[in-house]
């Protein structure tokens, strides 16, 4: 089976003939820049060097998925009149906010995909990386989510004291970014390159704000964006990708995506809404400890689970035996559900490059 496939049928649930494995981001890059001989720097701004990174990390690690744009989440805050600050070794950052000082939403452009910022790169090596693989890689575009990129131009602290404050303000702005956003997402569509779009959503969290604001402001946007991929290319697949450490579970749970990405979460909560212990579950291994592990609903329509090995202590602490443990673990929780093998989040740049394979050495064990 080719990974292309493979991801495809393990996302709907359909039988495969080992676990699939999706790669974030840009994990293990110091081991993939160094295989290229390349900067950080110098591969972000080239569409080629762009999908060959993800081309050789897939041959150095293994895994069946590739993603664009990587780990970076300023490409659309930056098509939104954001400067940024170039790193020669990591990914580039906010140095200025339009909307810092101001609410003066004239001050910000509407951007045009095929123009503005980064976004016709990325576009581009979307194309590249479909050309480069064909079914030897299952292709994510990765999409920043309105709230995200709102607080990006205004800075969260500005933003959530918006939402208070100024709640017409933070409507206006929220909206103008959905728009500028679901232009680049029917843009992505329109390549025909990517069978699915991961939206990093992590403001969707209790650590940001209560229920009332989230529904207020924050969901409304991000079913928006949704509906707008939905309608535009209904066979590519929905994710969504939240890392905070307190996500919104229910709230993701019913929109309509067809797969959730979480890092972390309340491991006690977890037990007491759904009846799912994570510790008594992989008491063998002692793989959960307070990271985000799941059974998926038993009811209504299944939404596929993807990681959920954990990115930081697993991946960079701990030795390859460790992981393949702790990834099998996840394996055997997730038996008989759409399931993809991943970690929690982006894999740490310098992480031993032996713990990153060893995720695909649990999968390749089989189901």
């Amino acid at each position: 089976m080719r990974s292309r496939e493979r991801v495809r049928r393990a996302l709907r649930g359909e039988p495969v003939d080992r676990p699939a494995v999706a790669y974030l981001f840009l994990g293990g890059a110091r081991h993939v820049l160094g295989r290229m001989g390349a900067r950080m720097a110098t591969v972000y701004r080239d569409a080629d060097e762009i999908a060959e990174a993800q081309v050789v990390a897939a041959e150095m690690f293994g895994h069946d998925a590739g993603m664009v744009p990587w780990g970076c989440l300023t490409v659309e805050a930056e098509a939104f009149g954001c400067s940024l600050e170039w790193h020669e070794d990591y990914y580039p950052r906010v140095a200025g906010r339009p909307l810092q000082e101001t609410r003066d939403l004239s001050l910000l452009p509407d951007p045009d995909p095929s123009r503005s910022g980064r976004m016709p790169l990325v576009l581009e090596a979307l194309t590249r990386l479909r050309e480069r693989s064909g079914e030897d890689l299952f292709v994510v575009a990765m999409v920043v989510s309105p709230f995200l990129v709102a607080a990006e131009l205004r800075g969260m602290s500005e933003l959530l004291a918006d939402l208070v404050t100024d709640p017409p303000f933070a409507d206006a702005l929220l909206d103008h970014v959905t728009e500028g956003t679901a232009r680049y997402v029917r843009a992505i569509l329109a390549t025909g390159a990517a069978d699915a779009i991961m939206f990093e959503n992590a403001g969707a969290c209790r650590e940001m704000m209560g229920p009332h604001h989230l529904e207020r402001f924050v969901m409304p946007r991000e079913r928006r964006l949704l509906e707008a991929a939905r309608r535009e290319a209904p066979g590519v697949f929905l994710i969504e990708h939240n890392c905070s450490r307190t996500p919104y579970f229910e709230e993701i749970l019913a929109l309509d995506v067809d797969g959730v990405s979480f890092a972390y979460g309340d491991v006690r909560g977890i037990a007491e809404r759904h009846g799912w212990d994570c510790h008594a579950t992989h008491a063998s291994t002692n793989a959960c400890l307070d990271r985000f592990c799941l059974r998926p609903r038993e009811t209504g329509r299944p939404i596929a689970w993807i990681g959920n090995v954990d990115n930081t202590r697993i991946m960079l602490e701990a030795g390859p035996g460790e992981v393949e443990r702790e990834a099998r673990a996840c394996i055997e929780s997730a038996r008989g559900w759409p399931f993809v093998l991943s970690t929690s989040c982006e894999i740490p740049f310098k992480a031993p490059p032996e713990n990153i394979r060893a995720l695909a050495r649990a999968a390749h064990a089989g189901p």
